[in-house]
């Protein structure tokens, strides 16, 4: 026996929703109202408000994605350029014999051993160390890095510290929102279960294949057992939809 099953997302709540809306306007038109006007007030409003709040909730998601987008695409050039930095380094060490404590500047170890900086902070914090290592080693007489440039190194730097900076905003402001949608989908899913007891109720004297049809009309699914076979029109509806 086909079961009633109601929709989990919110994407599944808004459709019925509007489909439900569309048909009781039809319904109410030929005279025949399942719903009492009271209650379609009601979804008006409860619909209007929920799909403000997914807008909302999409265009925080997309000013997030963006914001860790940038962010990551700052953090793998600036990575780029530190390791850039740390082999030049190393090699003009070699090339120019320098002595093995110019390193130190630079917070490398004697024996070569680079500092981690797999994490962001590290990277940011191995990225403040070059620009002032390279104005120290200035000071005791070493010529300045070059290719990449401290100073390019910093450039980068102040960049990826400002799309760090922004991703904290941007996380907020969706946390806010979709504890914002969270808190209306379970006033949204009684909704939905009681549009769905007036019009079961209205039609209860209906053999059960024409009260799912009417079900389907406003937008409900059933689900049904594996190999039961299925009421025609929702064949037909899975056909128009898989295409």
């Amino acid at each position: 026996m086909p079961y009633l099953v109601y929709p989990r997302s919110d994407l599944g709540r808004l459709k019925l929703l509007d489909r439900v809306t569309v048909t009781a306007s039809n319904d109410a038109e030929l005279g025949k109202g399942f719903l009492p006007a009271e209650l379609l007030t009601d979804i008006e409003t409860q619909k209007s408000a929920y799909q403000s709040v997914y807008d909302k909730f999409n265009a925080s998601l997309s000013t997030k994605s963006k914001e860790v987008r940038e962010k990551q695409e700052c953090f793998s050039k600036l990575d780029l350029y530190v390791r850039d930095f740390f082999d030049v380094l190393k090699r003009r060490t070699i090339r120019l014999e320098h002595p093995a404590e110019i390193l130190r500047f630079y917070n490398v170890a004697i024996n070569g051993e680079l500092p981690d900086f797999r994490k962001d902070e590290d990277l940011l914090k191995t990225s403040e160390n070059i620009v002032k290592g390279d104005v120290n080693a200035i000071a005791a007489g070493f010529p300045a890095m070059a290719n990449p440039s401290a100073e390019e190194i910093g450039d980068v730097l102040t960049a990826s510290q400002k799309e760090m900076a922004e991703i904290v905003p941007a996380d907020r402001a969706y946390e806010m929102v979709q504890k914002e949608l969270d808190q209306m989908r379970e006033p949204i899913d009684d909704l939905i279960r009681e549009i769905a007891d007036y019009i079961q109720f209205a039609v209860r004297k209906d053999k059960s294949s024409n009260v799912r049809r009417k079900m389907r009309t406003y937008g409900f699914r059933y689900q049904y057992l594996k190999n039961e076979p299925q009421d025609e029109e929702e064949v037909e509806t899975e056909t128009a939809e898989n295409k």
